[in-house]
């Protein structure tokens, strides 16, 4: 039998807690080819290192134009964090998006960094009853994917998971039973196996501030809950209007990945 990829060892490794991992995990599979691994283990744990071309990351290529590598780091003590930092390329911009405080320190020690923004992951471990009014469907409408569209979300991307059973919407209509015109929809998508991401949150503004909203991501849990899975729910640190969602519908913080640039 053959050996496992540097990529497939490091799958298996981080899939023994993925939601502490999810946001390495997310790369390692959307972008197999355009990836390189490193791991570092010792008596205080391990660490992992993935370094990814930002080329082919429309959101890296977008937030960090001058960055040539994305740098992800989770580890189980700064020594191993250190170990790993000579894999790191030297004179092209880095984007290090850090998954612990602890880290930090280590990075500073080798390269000069500033702080950007966080991102702050939310779940919750079921218990989430069935929203009247919203239904859960692998085939929304044309207005749904509209609105997914006005948050960045393209039909094109979309669709197939939808297609492929990775992906499943909830959409509020007018009717009773979440049918008739489109008032406001989410989906959810899968992240990495049991763990699948709540995102795409998006209203008509005609009807804004109805609490629509949060009746989709409660109906997304509920539709989790009821397929075992778990929730994430990922929040940009400034805000405060969908970290407020995410408290209301009963998630709580379990991650803050911090991302630090260096210009090479």
């Amino acid at each position: 039998m053959p050996s496992p990829t540097p990529v497939q060892a490091a799958i298996e490794a981080l899939a023994r807690e993925p939601l502490r991992h999810i946001v390495l995990l997310k790369q390692l599979l959307a972008y197999p080819e355009h990836v390189m691994v490193h791991r570092e283990t010792g008596p205080e744990g391990a660490a992992t290192l993935v370094l990814l071309d930002t080329a082919a990351s429309s959101y890296d290529r977008q937030a960090y134009p001058t960055a040539a590598v994305a740098a992800f780091i989770a580890s189980d003590h700064p020594d191993l964090t250190a170990a790993l930092l000579s894999r790191v390329p030297r004179g092209v911009g880095v984007v290090f998006k850090l998954s612990s405080a602890a880290d930090l320190a280590p990075v500073m020690a080798r390269f000069e960094v500033a702080r950007r923004t966080a991102f702050l992951s939310f779940t919750c471990a079921g218990g989430v009853a069935p929203v009247p009014g919203v239904r859960a469907t692998s085939a929304p409408d044309d207005a749904a994917f509209r609105l997914f569209e006005t948050q960045g979300h393209d039909q094109a991307w979309l669709a197939p998971l939808l297609d492929s059973g990775r992906a499943f919407a909830c959409v509020a209509g007018a009717d009773d039973d979440g049918g008739g015109e489109t008032r406001a929809a989410c989906f959810a998508f899968e992240n990495y196996g049991p763990v699948w991401e709540v995102g795409g949150v998006v209203t008509e503004s005609a009807h804004r501030r109805q609490g629509l909203g949060a009746r989709v991501v409660r109906a997304a849990l509920a539709e989790l809950a009821r397929r075992g899975l778990a929730p994430r729910y990922q929040v940009e640190e400034h805000n405060a209007a969908s970290i407020g969602l995410a408290r209301a519908v009963g998630l709580a913080p379990f991650l803050a990945i911090t991302h630090y640039t260096h210009d090479g």
